[in-house]
């Protein structure tokens, strides 16, 4: 009978021991924490959200499209947008593209900035312009106009090829397809300095 009114008591006891404990511990979590410092927020992208809706923009797009003769070219970009009502005038930043030249030669392209013109099915390629080919040649220009249906690309500011053998400067710079096969043309003042591979 004893031993049951011990039992009885502890039971009491803890009944009343663990909800205060409890509470005890509760109450110094607020107590203790002292109050919140606004610096220590988690950290929010710098994004002007009424600029994002205004120009319309989209974040890593991929623009495809199949040439005169079945070559496939691809370009990307870090970013597109459109300004005002012409939608079919992309602005684009930092672009990256493939274009097929034949069976096994292509091209890729590199560009700090450019606009896509939908209607007209052609794009500009501006500041920094990086062409390179599959056999090792490459082109430095400041603008590059090029064409999204067919091979047909140009350069109507001064560049700079330089490959196997070969540094070369010109005015412009012009590449067609016909019937193809892709035809390379330098213009205005060409200089040449060619030295044979052994």
């Amino acid at each position: 009978m004893a031993r049951d009114n011990i039992y009885s008591t502890m039971v009491v006891w803890v009944k009343v021991t663990l909800p205060l404990i409890a509470l005890g511990l509760l109450s110094s979590i607020f107590l203790l924490s002292g109050t919140p410092d606004p610096d220590d927020a988690l950290a929010y992208a710098d994004v002007d959200v009424n600029q994002i809706v205004r120009e319309q923009r989209v974040t890593e797009p991929r623009f495809a499209g199949i040439l005169g003769e079945d070559q496939e070219i691809v370009l990307t970009a870090a970013a597109v947008s459109t300004t005002g009502s012409a939608t079919d005038r992309i602005q684009a930043q930092t672009i990256d593209g493939r274009m097929e030249l034949g069976p096994t030669e292509f091209m890729t392209l590199q560009a700090a900035n450019g606009e896509f013109d939908m209607a007209a099915q052609l794009a500009t390629l501006t500041d920094e312009v990086v062409v390179q080919s599959s056999t090792g040649y490459r082109i430095l220009s400041d603008t590059l106009v090029m064409a999204l249906d067919m091979i047909n690309m140009r350069s109507p500011t001064p560049v700079h090829a330089t490959g196997p053998g070969l540094d070369l400067t010109a005015d412009t710079m012009e590449l067609v397809g016909p019937e193809g096969e892709a035809i390379l043309r330098f213009n205005g003042s060409v200089r040449v300095l060619y030295e044979p591979q052994s």
